[in-house]
């Protein structure tokens, strides 16, 4: 049985409260360099470490990101009987929408699937923050309709 951990990833992060000082990056290419740390840690399956490096950048309150972070290495230590554990990840695209989002998406490599990850950077008057992220086994969301 799979566990979606978009759900609970997306629910967590929409019941924040926005009023957090999150760190910024300068620009783009500083957008990319954290989110491919972020995923070198996932796909090392260390969900600790990478929750740790998008911490500072989130626009999400602590503690509704440390419950999110909580519930997904739980549902991972249960979705890797089914999947395996991870063995690396692979950047899949970029796609910006004006001046002020910006969306990477990404698979972390399991043994016997892929698992989608997406962050969506914000452009604040400070610069560039992490607004949203998500994972979880809706491997269709790759895919272009």
């Amino acid at each position: 049985m799979r566990t979606s951990l978009s759900a609970i990833i997306i629910a967590s992060l929409a019941a924040a409260t926005f009023n957090v000082r999150a760190d910024t990056l300068k620009n783009e290419t500083e957008v990319r360099q954290l989110a491919d740390k972020v995923m070198a840690a996932a796909g090392k399956g260390q969900t600790d470490d990478a929750y740790a490096a998008m911490t500072p950048y989130t626009l999400t309150d602590i503690n509704t990101l440390d419950r999110a972070r909580l519930s997904t290495r739980t549902s991972r230590m249960q979705l890797e009987q089914y999947i395996g554990g991870s063995v690396g990840y692979e950047f899949i695209r970029s796609e910006k929408v004006g001046e002020s989002l910006l969306k990477l998406v990404y698979i972390e490599k399991a043994e016997k699937q892929a698992i989608p990850w997406q962050f969506i950077f914000y452009k604040t008057s400070a610069g560039w923050a992490l607004s949203n992220f998500s994972n979880g086994d809706n491997i269709n969301s790759l895919f272009t309709r």
